[in-house]
């Protein structure tokens, strides 16, 4: 039996705290800010296809510079993830912190897991030395993302091209899975790197930058034929088809991406400001790394993080400790766009209490 590591990461689903800044979701939509709901109610409800509704891959496909072929659909980012590592067969290498459920993945999947870690001291930047290190000729899959979470970190076009050296030289069977989830999360333009070599594979969903997790839509980008084929029948055998009726609302989001993202983008911006100002109050107590996109930031406690989060739970308060990412305690994912803003400035003064306490 194939065992998959535990996550204390489930309470952002299964709790309900008093100020949510754990999240790292910018807000959600509901069904009437996507469509007229009267639109709904003679949809037929029968299956979809293997690959995913064609319009849909049509635009995404626009979006990314790849081709309408290239795009599968999945349900949701997660299941995209869960194929990519079901179909590898051999050692897979790691970039952590991360998206828990991307280690625990390989954990549960691969042969053999190889980890290179990323340090606050260092920005959360990629050490390409460090990576090449880990690979070995058995490697068969880099799983890596931009922007990382929890940081908001975003890789650049020279780094990701050292990963593909890299990978070249010591496994050149290897594919490099990106998963950009929050690449349209952004305070400033984030390329793809979908386009960037038929060895890559990128990730995405409408659950971060578009605040629509609910429809559990998400896709890969798979330029390689062969890779392709294999993904979309295993698809198929695990699921058959997306749901529908969430491939329909995806598709009428994807028509207005841009307005929507240009409204998440702004409330974004006013979270990322009052945790910026917060920071700042609070002096040598804290350090923080900027993102580069996404609704939240990692945020290190430089003193007494234990009784700081025993305060902060007390409050009602809840965060995403560095350790459900496997990263040092001290440090947590601090989601500032989940809640209104007015409910963001109310928790930011708990949190200084708990700080000074």
């Amino acid at each position: 039996m194939r065992r998959f590591p535990p996550s204390a990461m489930t309470s952002l689903l299964d709790e309900t705290p008093r100020y949510h800044l754990g999240e790292s979701t910018c807000g959600d939509l509901t069904v009437a800010d996507v469509v007229d709901v009267g639109r709904l109610a003679k949809f037929p409800l029968g299956y979809g296809t293997s690959a995913g509704d064609e319009e849909l891959r049509t635009l995404l496909a626009a979006r990314l510079g790849v081709a309408a072929d290239e795009v599968l659909i999945t349900t949701g980012a997660g299941t995209a993830l869960f194929l990519v590592g079901l179909l590898t067969e051999g050692e897979v290498v790691v970039v952590q912190p991360g998206y828990p459920p991307m280690a625990g993945l390989a954990q549960g999947l691969a042969e053999r897991v190889r980890t290179v870690r990323l340090r606050f001291e260092d920005g959360y930047r990629l050490d390409v030395a460090a990576l090449r290190a880990a690979l070995t000729p058995r490697t068969r899959l880099v799983m890596l993302a931009t922007p990382q979470n929890p940081a908001g970190v975003a890789l650049t076009r020279d780094e990701i091209d050292a990963v593909l050296s890299a990978t070249a030289e010591v496994c050149p069977e290897a594919m490099v899975l990106v998963d950009e989830t929050y690449r349209e999360a952004a305070y400033a333009e984030i390329e793809s790197f979908a386009t960037v070599s038929p060895r890559v594979i990128t990730s995405g969903s409408f659950s971060k930058a578009h605040g629509a997790p609910g429809l559990r839509i998400g896709w890969l980008t798979v330029r390689d034929a062969a890779w392709y084929e294999e993904l979309r029948r295993a698809k198929f055998t695990s699921a058959v088809a997306c749901g529908t009726l969430d491939e329909f609302l995806a598709l009428e989001l994807l028509r207005r991406a841009d307005e929507v993202l240009a409204g998440k983008r702004d409330r974004m911006r006013a979270g990322l400001a009052a945790v910026s100002d917060w920071v700042a109050e609070q002096g040598s107590r804290v350090s923080w790394i900027r993102p580069d996109a996404g609704a939240f930031c990692c945020v290190r406690v430089n003193s007494g993080a234990g009784e700081f989060y025993e305060r902060l739970a007390a409050a009602g308060v809840a965060i995403a400790p560095g350790d459900w990412f496997g990263d040092d305690p001290a440090i947590f994912r601090l989601g500032f766009a989940h809640e209104p803003i007015e409910r963001l400035h109310e928790a930011l003064d708990l949190m200084s209490e708990a700080l000074q306490a």
